[in-house]
């Protein structure tokens, strides 16, 4: 089994059974690309009423 870790989550490899996991990835990064971009339109008022500067967008959302 291959373990990854990608900030506070981790990927396993279980062979066939990865479908579901793989899945979920997937749709994670999907999500967290579409919150990024969402973000990204606000401006920086809007930001600031939420904690957030524009320079932290990406941290943030992917926890870099």
């Amino acid at each position: 089994m291959t373990t990854i870790s990608m900030g506070r989550e981790t990927i396993r490899n279980q062979g066939l059974g990865a479908a579901p996991g793989l899945m979920n990835t997937v749709k994670a990064y999907f999500a967290r690309t579409r919150a990024e971009r969402q973000l990204r339109q606000l401006d920086d008022r809007l930001l600031a009423d939420i904690g957030l500067k524009r320079a932290d967008i990406a941290r943030q959302v992917w926890g870099h």
